[in-house]
């Protein structure tokens, strides 16, 4: 999982077609999927999940039993890393932060405040809804980078391992000569420094699962 490029981000979900989501908001009983500690993540909540983040992608939200399992995963991810913000008292984004990364959606995909706000009411999302989707979001990117990247310590000797493993040395005669280490030095160490941190992180998460007692019910994510 690459939680730093993607978690975002982010960040497509029930192996047949799903009734629309009005459909499913008149259908389904809001029953509780996940419990982490005393928290409770609802069937509901993860399907607004789903719509928010096609929402806010310009796309259309897809219901596939993938889509669904992967959006829970991010949302247990996200519950405790904001319990851990909480407890180190990291702040969340700010509303200018915030208001500033809703414009750039608005701006890539609707154009104007207005066409963002009709495109909201015509797929059924609250306004509040989709800007606590968006701090969540960026909240837990920034703290993800706070907490886990200072631990990341590259020696040279990884690096060189790293190069020749990419540009193996004098293997073919005919394959093309490698690019200088020092060229392609920033671009390796910033792979390796993703990959490290995503290993940290998933050990991290690892623990942090096991001391919340994260339960998935299989009756609604089996």
């Amino acid at each position: 999982m690459h939680f730093v490029r993607h978690l975002a981000l982010t960040f497509a979900l029930l192996g047949a077609c799903l009734p629309q989501p009005d459909a499913i908001a008149r259908e389904l009983l809001d029953r509780v999927a996940i419990t982490v500690s005393l928290e409770v993540i609802t069937e509901q909540e993860i399907y607004e999940q789903v719509r928010i983040a096609a929402f806010l992608d310009g796309k259309e939200p897809e219901y596939t039993q993938q889509t669904l399992r992967d959006t829970a995963d991010r949302m247990v991810m996200q519950r405790l890393l904001l319990l851990d913000m909480r407890a180190n008292g990291f702040p969340m984004p700010g509303e200018e932060e915030l208001e500033a990364a809703l414009e750039s959606s608005r701006q890539e995909h609707w154009g104007s405040q207005e066409s963002f706000e009709k495109s909201a009411r015509d797929s059924n999302l609250d306004p509040l809804a989709i800007r606590m989707f968006l701090r969540s979001a960026m909240a837990t990117l920034k703290y993800v980078d706070f907490r886990f990247r200072p631990a990341v310590r590259l020696s040279e000797s990884e690096l060189l391992e790293r190069y020749l493993q990419r540009y193996p040395q004098g293997v073919e005669e005919n394959m093309p000569e490698p690019p200088p280490f020092e060229e392609v030095r920033d671009a390796l160490e910033s792979e390796l420094t993703e990959e490290t941190m995503n290993l940290t992180i998933e050990r991290w998460l690892e623990d942090a699962r096991a001391q919340a007692g994260v339960r998935y019910l299989p009756e609604v994510l089996p």
